[in-house]
């Protein structure tokens, strides 16, 4: 019987597994002491399984389109179809997101173990593979201890380097690349954002729905709608991780491009001018008193000392082009991104192995005939929502399917 070997006990790595063992012998190698560490933390344990709307544009790299053939091979449809045979069927949520109906991302780890114990698949845990030695057709993986054991085929499912404290490392990078593949950097995608204005600290704690927007030469490059929250670097929540990749990017690219707030997305300017106006109407006030009736503690001082006008001035000394600065202050707030902030607190990585050298179709590398890569260990990142499980789920199962 065929030997394959996996290694990798994530999502991916999980799901190569088990399609694999429908007709090979599989080892399943996890360098960690525990499987699906990772899997264990994705939507803050809830497990954000999918996406509905999945689909190539909601994927990132150097070419995208590699993710249009993934999918029509193995759909998000199969992906429930399939989840729903090992008894985790799925729950639709704001936005496309599919989460496992008990919302525990504990109980999928614990389903696909079982899964692959019933399909005799052999787990070798706080095992990592040092070394791939293609050999007269066949594989010598060498273990950390110099163990040595040879294979007819390899999966890498490794996952990329973002998270590193559920065990995430550049490993399964250091092992392709060994193999002749090119590696395009990686950086991390779906993370708060540093920002570089030193005023905008001053409101961390602050929650606000808000539009953002990534804008490098006057081009919208991205943008959101969602939750924002203002930190003592910068900013977070669902707003910020979802435009991430794309500020990330050019940062890494020696650009500079700017992040705008929207502080009032569902209203015009016109409607703002009138909000300011309103709260400034008596003229005894202290202006940035009056603003807290629109604005949230410790946001006035800092809209309006950017907007070049003196927070303790009273309403009665503002003039009507004031208004109109601030009322423009509050659906066009911009902020200089820093340094993106490290693997430590990405969810993701953008950057890996080159689509082009790996056959969508299987999962096979180009480079290597009996090799196949999955998942984020490839040179594809998908949005925020669910959309880079899918991936791993897709790619593993048509690895898996492949042997």
């Amino acid at each position: 019987m065929k030997r394959v070997a996996v290694i990798g006990a994530g999502a991916s790595g999980f799901m190569a597994s088990w399609f694999t063992a429908e007709n090979c012998e599989v080892v399943l190698y996890e360098k960690e002491k525990k499987a699906g560490r990772k899997l264990l933390v994705t939507g803050n344990g809830r497990c954000n399984i999918s996406n509905m709307n999945a689909d190539h544009t909601k994927y990132h790299g150097h070419n995208p389109e590699f993710v249009r053939n993934v999918l029509g091979a193995f759909s998000v449809d199969d992906t429930i179809s399939f989840f729903e045979s090992i008894g985790i069927p799925f729950i639709e949520e704001d936005e496309g997101k599919l989460f496992p109906a008990s919302f525990q991302a504990s109980i999928v780890t614990k389903v696909f173990e079982y899964e692959l114990a019933r399909k005799k698949v052999e787990t070798r845990l706080h095992r990592r593979i040092d070394r791939i030695i293609p050999e007269k057709g066949r594989f010598r993986l060498v273990t950390a201890g110099t163990e040595e054991e040879l294979f007819d085929s390899v999966i890498l499912a490794c996952g990329s380097c973002a998270f590193p404290s559920v065990g995430a490392s550049s490993a399964g990078y250091e092992l392709a690349a060994s193999l002749k593949h090119r590696i395009f950097e990686p950086f991390p995608v779906i993370l708060p954002l540093n920002i570089t204005v030193k005023a905008v600290h001053r409101m961390q704690g602050v929650r606000w729905d808000c539009g953002l927007k990534v804008i490098l030469d006057g081009r919208v490059l991205a943008r959101s709608e969602d939750e924002l929250l203002f930190t003592p670097y910068g900013i977070s929540g669902p707003a910020a991780l979802k435009v991430a990749r794309h500020v990330n990017e050019k940062v890494m690219a020696g650009l500079i491009p700017e992040v705008s707030v929207d502080f009032f997305p569902g209203h015009n300017l016109s409607h703002v001018e009138q909000l300011v106006q309103a709260v400034t109407a008596d003229s005894a006030k202290k202006l940035s008193f009056a603003m807290m009736g629109i604005l949230k503690e410790h946001v006035p001082d800092v809209i309006l000392e950017l907007s070049g006008i003196n927070p303790d001035m009273r309403c009665g000394s503002l003039g009507v082009e004031d208004k109109k600065k601030i009322a423009a202050t509050l659906k066009d707030f911009r902020m200089q991104p820093g340094r993106p902030r490290g693997f430590g607190e990405a969810v993701a990585a953008a950057g890996g192995v080159d689509v082009s050298q790996i056959n969508p179709a299987t999962m096979e590398s180009k480079i290597v005939r009996g090799l196949y890569i999955t998942g984020e260990l490839l040179d594809i990142d998908g949005d925020s929502g669910g959309y880079n499980l899918q991936f791993a789920w897709s790619t593993g199962a048509i690895a898996g399917r492949a042997q």
